[in-house]
């Protein structure tokens, strides 16, 4: 779906996501939940939240006091969040087109992002990622939630499963084969498969920590 199409789902995006049910979303409030409580306590933290959409993600940590910069590349979305979160900083912006100019010499905490990576072929992830990680803070991580798989069996899985539903023009993370890829080049993560088609990857800035999938 491109921006127009966020745009249109906007004004009903927060009650409809609720009402999905299976592939793609199974597991979508769990994700985001678990992206959250993977923080500690954010209070006057600075996050970076990539396709921040309507703020469902990092609401919960605005309202416990964390300093939010939003990206996303829908103008409707972005005005749902600001009015979740007014006291926060926004962008649109397509992250195919990387972070926004005005962020490149900005540092923090930690960088969020929930179902927007899977827009992006895998050697964009890994590019973007890199590149994300010039923004952090010494011990800051990048959080990402969003439709993946432990490894290439359970993607099949998954597509035979819903193949009326199966989307080929997304990218989703192959956990084993994305993190080698990640590892390949000295960046350290950790991956957890929250539900039958989502799970949260965890990059982190400290490069002796080791990869872990589970």
């Amino acid at each position: 779906m491109d921006n127009k199409g966020f745009d249109e789902w906007a004004e009903d995006y927060d009650v409809s996501i609720d009402q999905q049910r299976g592939y793609p979303f199974e597991g979508y409030r769990e994700t985001l939940r678990f992206v959250r409580n993977t923080l500690d306590g954010v209070k006057g933290k600075k996050i970076l939240d990539l396709g921040v959409g309507t703020g469902l993600l990092s609401y919960e940590l605005y309202k416990r006091e964390a300093v939010i910069v939003g990206v996303d590349f829908s103008p409707e979305m972005i005005q749902r969040a600001e009015e979740k979160m007014p006291d926060s900083e926004f962008y649109v912006q397509d992250l195919k087109d990387g972070i926004p100019d005005e962020l490149c010499d900005e540092r923090f905490d930690n960088i969020i992002s929930s179902y927007a990576f899977h827009n992006l072929e895998d050697d964009e992830k890994i590019e973007l990622i890199c590149s994300l990680k010039e923004l952090l803070t010494e011990e800051g991580t990048i959080i990402i939630g969003d439709v993946s798989f432990k490894d290439s069996k359970d993607r099949e899985h998954c597509r035979k499963r819903n193949l009326e539903e199966w989307d080929d023009s997304e990218h989703y993370i192959v956990a084993d084969e994305f993190c080698t890829a990640l590892r390949d080049r000295s960046i350290q993560c950790r991956y957890t498969q929250v539900s039958s088609c989502a799970g949260v990857l965890v990059v982190y800035n400290d490069d002796q920590r080791e990869i872990r999938i589970s």
